[in-house]
């Protein structure tokens, strides 16, 4: 079976985050962090994960922008001796390293899955993602520990309970007996469909915007279908004239973001392609994914389209262990 390493990493996901709840690790984020200013920089989903922890940073009240590490040299000037948190599965990549030089923070709060890495060894605060080996060049576990980490320490920083070792753990029921059960038999169907389509977009709003892009970047890795991720009402604004038959899209859905994501829905089935949601359900479309509480949806968003994107692939005859062209680490 092709993609069996990818698999076994997705499926391992839920015990990472029980791991993470019983931990310190989120409050530690938090108090490192304090009321300042800060910048995440990343690449590639360490980037999209960098997005959705700025973005629930500056819901809570602090200045948070993510950067991509590979812009640095372009757009630094504003951000020297900044609070910096680098994210980083390996702690080595080269782009992520260089970037650090050139931004030279005051304070390096480093999140990533080696706390003997070279990015650890600069850092001021390490906050290991205990994820475990990750193998499969499409990342997984470190993705949604990173995420679970990001969410509950924004939550911390403003002293919110809504995220917390319960909510957490529930999340992590919710999405393994998903794994585990017949309700992710969809997912499969819709990656045999997915699979003939020249293109795919994923829209979302609010949190779903850097889940979308992630998602984007999984399917394109794990499967080589052409991906692209949108926030779901910019999409409207001019990149809907690309859907037609031959498109599929999947809409990342919850309560806050569903108006502006039926939009581009609806267009969608205007144009004849083929719709999915992840989320929430939107009328008769197929959803793919656990349903789980708000605090971390985010997490069961993730998961299921990894999972997509390994059937996907799968359908394809694409080894997504080993993508062609892709290493695990960028040097």
């Amino acid at each position: 079976m092709l993609g069996q390493q990818f698999e076994r990493e997705i499926r391992e996901q839920p015990n990472v985050w029980c791991g993470i709840a019983q931990s310190d690790k989120a409050e530690r984020l938090a108090r490192a962090i304090g009321e300042r200013p800060v910048l995440l920089v990343g690449s590639g989903s360490s980037l999209f994960m960098g997005q959705l922890g700025a973005l629930a940073l500056r819901r809570r009240g602090i200045r948070a922008v993510a950067l991509a590490a590979t812009e640095a040299h372009f757009d630094h000037v504003a951000y020297r001796d900044a609070c910096i948190i680098a994210l980083s599965q390996s702690g080595r990549s080269i782009d992520l390293l260089a970037a650090l030089d050139i931004l030279m923070p005051s304070t390096l709060i480093a999140l990533t899955n080696d706390a003997n890495s070279p990015l650890a060894a600069r850092a001021t605060h390490v906050i290991a993602l205990d994820a475990g080996p990750e193998k499969a060049v499409p990342a997984s576990k470190s993705v949604t520990a990173m995420a679970a980490i990001l969410l509950w320490g924004a939550a911390c920083v403003a002293g919110n309970s809504t995220r917390s070792a319960q909510t957490l753990v529930q999340t992590a029921t919710d999405v393994r007996d998903w794994l585990d059960g017949s309700n992710a038999e969809p997912v499969v169907a819709a990656a045999q469909r997915i699979a003939r389509r020249r293109s795919v977009i994923i829209v979302g709003a609010g949190y779903g915007v850097p889940i979308a892009g992630e998602l984007a970047l999984k399917l394109k890795e794990a499967s080589y279908v052409h991906a692209e991720g949108f926030a779901a009402g910019e999409f409207r604004h001019g990149s809907s004239a690309v859907l037609d038959a031959s498109c599929a899209i999947v809409g990342i859905v919850d309560d806050a973001s569903r108006a502006f994501v039926e939009r581009p829905l609806t267009a969608a089935r205007d144009a004849e392609a083929a719709r999915f949601v992840i989320g929430s359900p939107v009328g008769d479309l197929p959803l793919l994914g656990a349903r789980t509480g708000d605090a971390f949806n985010t997490l069961a968003w993730l998961v299921a389209g990894q999972y997509l994107a390994l059937w996907t692939g799968r359908a394809r005859s694409v080894e997504s262990d080993a993508p062609r062209g892709l290493s695990k680490v960028l040097l």
